[in-house]
């Protein structure tokens, strides 16, 4: 188990389903993490064998250290153990939104991937339309490294995928800094 100053990451249990199932149908959380066809998660038990049995290099339940509510989720996924790369998910319950949380989660995991996973690099994308996710990405360290002109059809529109990452001696770099 991880912990924050607010919250703790720790890993899946069978119980998690339901938060989950929450998180994942909520279309506000739904439409900002994936560029596929906005379904509601399958239930049932081939549903609770995939979230257990995640092959993520990091994949964490977030709940609040005090009341132990369930938050969200946050993974490192995608690794590539050459490149030392690995990319960057979160998604949290509305609800919990504008609290600090996202940039807490993030500073963390970006920490700890370089810290003790010794990762290089941390990429991740997200829709330009998801301005307060850009706002965390870029108060933590993260570069804009290109954009997918109009590659996701959302809301009746176009819009961009921007590709954004971090590297550990930029990251160490800002450590030292302050």
């Amino acid at each position: 188990m991880l912990e924050t100053d607010r919250l703790r990451l720790r890993a899946v249990r069978k119980t998690d389903l339901e938060s989950m199932q929450k998180l994942w149908n909520d279309r506000r959380v739904q439409k900002m993490l994936s560029t596929g066809y906005i379904l509601p998660l399958p239930e049932g038990p081939k549903a609770e064998e995939e979230l257990i049995n995640k092959a993520d290099l990091l994949y964490a339940m977030v709940e609040t250290k005090d009341s132990k509510e369930f938050v969200g989720f946050t993974n490192l996924f995608d690794f590539q153990a050459k490149n030392q790369d690995a990319r960057l998910g979160l998604a949290l319950l509305p609800e919990f939104w504008g609290r600090g949380y996202a940039t807490e989660i993030v500073g963390f995991v970006v920490d700890y991937a370089f810290r003790e996973m010794a990762l290089h690099r941390i990429t991740l994308n997200v829709f330009e339309s998801n301005v307060r996710a850009i706002r965390v990405y870029e108060k933590i360290g993260f570069v804009r490294e290109g954009v997918q002109r109009k590659a996701n059809w959302m809301e009746g529109r176009w819009q961009d995928v921007i590709w954004m990452a971090i590297l550990r001696e930029e990251w160490k770099a800002e450590q030292t800094s302050t």
